[in-house]
């Protein structure tokens, strides 16, 4: 009799085919996501060539003849260009020192209440604006704070109070701004900011009770700097 011994060796078929395979999972793997930069972030970047072409609506983008940096010298000698600079600047810095601490402000409050069917709802009602889309927004501020017509003032003149210029007073445009982008934008940093007190440890708490430390000592100690993790981790 003939016996047969198995080497542990695997034939040239065999070996290839494991190595292939799982990369070829991979490459199917990636395919989607590859798929989805390629068409709706690399492809839209073609329109960028608008700003050195004389564009016509009625005519596609490559049959437009170009005009190199003719717009943008344009823009650099009018003469609000400068002006408008330094307020798209200031109005960022703004919007930045404003809404920046208020989620983080908001979900130390929420994390503080103890009434669920309350807390719940707050965030719900929080987190509603975010879906809202700029366009809509602007309709929405435009039929509440109208000098004329808005439901602000309305109300404010059946009370017999002057009407306030919201939309047309820079301080109190520049004040209905900020507060509009903080409703929009605070109840999804909530959530975020939210997520991270929940996860901080019980226990670090118990103790600082324990020591004598009073709920505002505690908040400022335990809650506000498990709060920032997020904003930490956002920036590195």
């Amino acid at each position: 009799m003939h016996e047969t011994f198995y080497t542990g060796r695997r034939s040239g078929n065999e070996s290839m085919e494991g190595v292939f395979e799982p990369l070829l999972a991979a490459l199917c793997a990636l395919a989607a996501p590859v798929a989805y930069f390629i068409i709706f972030k690399y492809g839209p970047m073609y329109g960028v060539t608008i700003a050195f072409k004389d564009f016509n609506l009625f005519q596609p983008v490559w049959k437009s003849p170009w005009v190199g940096f003719a717009h943008f010298h344009e823009i650099f000698q009018m003469p609000t260009f400068f002006k408008a600079l330094r307020n798209t600047f200031l109005l960022n810095v703004l919007d930045l020192i404003v809404s920046f601490p208020a989620p983080i402000v908001l979900a130390i409050m929420l994390n503080e209440v103890r009434t669920k069917w309350f807390k719940k709802t707050s965030q719900t009602i929080l987190y509603l604006p975010h879906f809202i889309s700029w366009i809509v927004i602007g309709g929405l501020a435009l039929q509440v704070f109208a000098t004329n017509s808005g439901i602000v003032n309305v109300l404010l003149g059946k009370l017999g109070i002057a009407p306030i210029p919201f939309l047309t007073d820079k301080t109190y445009w520049l004040i209905t701004y900020l507060g509009t982008g903080v409703w929009q934008s605070a109840g999804w940093g909530t959530i975020i900011y939210l997520a991270a007190i929940t996860g901080i440890n019980q226990e670090l708490y118990e103790a600082a009770e324990v020591d004598g430390a009073g709920r505002l000592r505690r908040i400022w100690n335990i809650t506000r700097r498990g709060s920032a993790r997020p904003s930490s981790c956002s920036c590195c």
